[in-house]
């Protein structure tokens, strides 16, 4: 794989971590947008599918999917 296809898939979930971090623009009390729980799920691996899917671009990015879940639950709990 060449470097630009694996900085494709590195943007690839650079992008998601950016979804996870968003933060709500004017009402701190409502639910966080749709967006960041869908990419925290992602990150996460919360589902088969989820993990499948990032398990995936992780070995396109030449990165460990295990180190990513691992911070990605950490980063962003679920909550109780």
């Amino acid at each position: 794989m060449s470097n630009a296809e694996r900085n494709l898939w590195r943007a690839v979930l650079g992008q998601a971590y950016e979804d996870a971090e968003a933060k709500l623009l004017a009402d701190e009390t409502a639910e966080e947008p749709f967006e960041a729980s869908r990419a925290r799920r992602y990150l996460r691996a919360d589902s088969p599918f989820e993990a499948a899917n990032l398990a995936m671009v992780c070995e396109f990015a030449d990165l460990p999917a295990d180190r990513i879940v691992l911070w990605a639950r950490r980063r962003f709990p679920l909550a109780a």
